[in-house]
């Protein structure tokens, strides 16, 4: 814009020396006063080619004037005058230019940071899916090494024990019974170290967002939201407790709610975490009658609060507005 007007000031100041070079008049003052005026209020003008083309009136106005006041001079001032134009034209020219690349140059830099953001992102996703996709791999090897060690190390140290135990009962020398009691200690022993190793294998491999995920699945003709802040380090009665409270919300969900949305909340604290199950379904009043009076026969419920006690925390049901299950877990 300062550009722009600078030019159009520099375009008035050489017509206004033009208009009275010859002789200052009252003529001359108004006409140069209107050129200087009109220039610089055509900036103002919203469409460009307008407000280039406009530019042309006052200098054929400084035209009509000169050639009524015939000067002596009059072919330098119209070479003058002429100069004056083409100064002016061509860098109207040239600035619109300047502006036009300058815009397609923000628009390029904005269009860059805005594929190299959506770039980013796209990064992140595929590092997060990787890492998902070896979280899973790693959870699929430590079942695959369980179920080895299950079924050929423990039928092998089953057979072993067996095999003592009978030697044992065949055995009438008593000078090796301690060494053979010794043995079989020892082998079960080597037997419950291992049995321990697996199940904290398999414990270790649940994955909760996983089996949400399954569960959640289930509730086809609801419309679900969910929302799901943990670790996957929970203790494994945590998690077990936690799969078999959803699977009893959603079975009941699906067996006796009239509703049609669902929500499932799971926030996991410091010592504790809690679930929250809701949906927007009309309950009986049969059903209503059981809840308030505790008696949970047939529903599924005393399941869920059982469940929430062994970990040392405790279940509640709400019906207002639909039905409720929050349940408190602690570890």
């Amino acid at each position: 814009m300062l550009t722009d007007v600078f030019i159009r000031l520099i375009a008035a100041i050489s017509l206004i020396i033009l208009l009275n070079a010859n002789d200052i008049t009252t003529s001359s003052v108004v006409v140069s006063i209107c050129t200087f005026l009109f220039l610089e209020i055509t900036i103002l003008i919203p469409k460009r080619k307008l407000a280039d083309a406009l530019i042309f009136v006052p200098f054929v106005v400084c035209l009509i004037f000169l050639i009524i006041r015939k000067p002596t001079n009059f072919p330098i001032y119209l070479a003058f005058l002429l100069l004056s134009l083409i100064f002016t034209y061509v860098s109207t020219i040239l600035y619109e230019e300047v502006i036009t690349y300058k815009q397609k140059l923000y628009k390029t830099r904005d269009d860059s940071v805005e594929i190299e953001s959506l770039l980013k992102n796209k990064n992140k996703h595929l590092v997060l899916e990787q890492d998902q996709q070896i979280h899973l791999a790693t959870l699929n090897e430590r079942n695959r090494i369980a179920r080895e060690i299950h079924d050929n190390v423990g039928h092998m140290l089953s057979r072993a024990i067996l095999l003592l135990g009978a030697i044992k009962t065949m055995n009438s020398d008593e000078n090796i019974m301690p060494q053979l009691e010794m043995l079989s200690n020892t082998l079960d022993e080597s037997m419950e170290k291992m049995r321990n190793s697996v199940h904290d294998l398999r414990d270790d491999s649940i994955d909760l967002a996983k089996n949400f995920d399954d569960i959640i699945k289930e509730l086809t003709n609801f419309q679900v939201s969910t929302e799901l802040d943990f670790e996957n380090n929970l203790p494994k009665e945590v998690k077990f407790s936690l799969i078999g409270i959803l699977k009893e919300g959603v079975t009941n969900i699906i067996k006796h709610s009239k509703g049609d949305k669902v929500s499932i909340i799971l926030h996991q604290n410091r010592n504790f975490c809690t679930l929250t199950i809701s949906d927007n379904g009309e309950l009986n009043s049969d059903i209503k009658k059981m809840i308030q009076s505790g008696i949970f026969e047939g529903i599924g419920l005393e399941n869920i609060r059982q469940r929430a006690n062994a970990c040392n925390g405790d279940a509640y049901f709400y019906c207002n507005d639909g039905f409720t299950i929050f349940a408190r877990l602690n570890f």
